[in-house]
């Protein structure tokens, strides 16, 4: 090979790079077989005989970064099944044939580029791997719609308060939330287009054809604050949800987070920033704060009043003067001259702006910050909004399924937040399993003592309650003991 490289009359850098690299991923592949191979081998001769009889070889390919490996390796009968120690003891975990190490670039290359076409180029380009980006496509999605399981899992713990507590202390935490609009494609369009007919067909109205139908991808970003002196003004601690979620479970699961992670009693402060939509301020948190974003806000004004006339309105919310604002907006009605169409336009702007314009900084007491945050004014979720989805869902003309767009909007979230590993979405969840096991060993006591056939009184009966660890337990494990008799009053079983 390397005479053929040298035997070319022009060669240039690039091209050697390429060569020698491919040359190396072979040589890798090579090197992956041998070590694979050898230790299966050392695996059959120290295995348990009795447990695991042997089979034959059988052979494998995976897919790897540097590109195929095709090996052997033994399969064995152990309790009626059928496996493969050396996938067990290396952890082979393997899915379409593809390695982890290849999913997770495959992944990130999804979620980093601007569709899956392009992924599939750049994978080609910079690895000796080739994935078509059908298969990125289903590889991103298969693990999008594990993160979702995972999110489940960790709603349900919430509720049933087994999730282990943070200890982390912080005095505020800051939240912000809108959405994206995208277009739907296939059934899941045509199911839209067809309650959209329904819909106008009620009002005797029809509708194009060729008529875009969208779904709101929703992103909820919550940190601690800004990092102090910097010049960027980077959020700390900066934590994403996103998808094709209810308020409600995006409600729940922020909530799951915030309780793995901090010390929820010391939290003094907590604001929702959000754009006004319905489900934004539906989020916000018992005894916290919600606010419109300036964003928006401006955003309104722009779309509703003339240019000539917005300075008067940007004054009064300088100003603060916040009761002012149906007033002004009266004034212009007269002003742009009664149209009807621009009259419309006021009132909406009205209706918006009347609520949720005061800062929190007008609103509560702000706890001093701790060491090397400060808190500032609010008003990210814009640049969050571009840099998780707006990039990945709508550079060009794109479409998705519902299915699709949330798997993949999960994956942004995770390769941007620079947690995504596969290993991770393979490791259950710690929990807290103490109370069920004070419940499971006052449940063994009594049906110890219904065996015995023995009764319990009076001082016998606080004897008993300490030989079941009570005092140790949750004081509402003391309660329910009380309530049921087993310290003060008779108890027999």
């Amino acid at each position: 090979m390397f005479k053929e490289i040298l035997s070319k009359e022009e060669m240039k850098f690039n091209i050697l790079e390429k060569e020698v690299f491919k040359l190396v991923c072979i040589f890798g592949c090579m090197l992956i077989k041998y070590f694979l191979e050898k230790y299966d081998q050392k695996l059959l001769k120290s295995r348990d005989k009795s447990i695991y009889r042997n089979k034959g070889k059988r052979k494998n390919t995976i897919k790897t970064i540097m590109g195929e490996v095709e090996y052997k390796r033994t399969m064995y009968l152990a309790n009626g099944k059928y496996v493969y120690l050396l996938d067990e003891v290396l952890k082979i975990n393997v899915e379409g044939k593809v390695s982890e190490n290849l999913a997770e670039t495959a992944i990130e290359l999804a979620a980093s580029s601007k569709s899956y076409r392009d992924a599939e180029e750049t994978l080609k380009n910079t690895t000796n791997a080739v994935l078509s980006h059908e298969a990125i496509r289903q590889i991103t999605i298969r693990y999008g719609e594990k993160i979702v399981e995972r999110e489940k899992e960790e709603i349900k713990y919430y509720q049933k308060d087994q999730l282990i507590k943070g200890t982390k202390e912080i005095k505020a935490l800051f939240e912000e939330a809108d959405g994206l609009w995208i277009n739907l494609q296939g059934k899941d369009r045509e199911k839209g287009l067809k309650r959209r007919k329904e819909e106008l067909k009620k009002k005797g109205k029809e509708i194009y054809p060729k008529t875009k139908i969208k779904t709101e991808l929703k992103l909820h970003v919550m940190y601690e604050g800004w990092k102090k002196g910097d010049l960027r003004h980077r959020l700390v601690n900066k934590k994403a949800i996103a998808g094709i979620m209810k308020p409600k479970d995006i409600k729940e699961l922020r909530e799951a987070r915030i309780y793995q992670q901090y010390d929820v009693d010391k939290i003094k402060l907590r604001v929702v920033n959000g754009d006004g939509a319905k489900w934004t301020k539906g989020i916000t948190p018992k005894g916290g704060v919600y606010q419109k974003d300036a964003f928006h806000i401006q955003q309104e004004i722009v779309r509703d009043v003339p240019k000539k006339y917005r300075e008067e309105i940007n004054k009064v919310l300088r100003n603060k003067e916040y009761k002012q604002i149906p007033a002004v907006i009266e004034k212009l009605k007269y002003e742009v001259g009664g149209e009807e169409k621009a009259v419309k336009k006021l009132e909406k702007l009205k209706s918006y702006l009347s609520s949720g314009l005061e800062r929190y900084q007008e609103i509560v007491t702000i706890p001093e910050a701790v060491e090397g945050i400060e808190y500032r004014n609010m008003g990210t979720q814009e640049s969050q909004i571009f840099s998780f989805l707006k990039v990945r869902f709508c550079s060009g003309r794109k479409s998705f399924s519902l299915k699709g767009a949330n798997a993949l909007a999960k994956v942004c979230v995770a390769v941007k937040d620079k947690e995504f590993r596969i290993e991770d979405l393979e490791t259950e969840i710690p929990i807290d399993t103490s109370i069920e096991e004070y419940i499971k060993e006052i449940e063994n006591k009594i049906k110890e003592s219904k065996k015995k056939k023995t009764k319990i009184e009076g001082k016998k009966g606080e004897n008993y309650c300490k030989n079941i660890h009570l005092e140790n337990a949750p004081k509402f494990m003391r309660d329910i003991a009380q309530g049921i008799d087993l310290i003060d009053m008779k108890c027999s079983f």
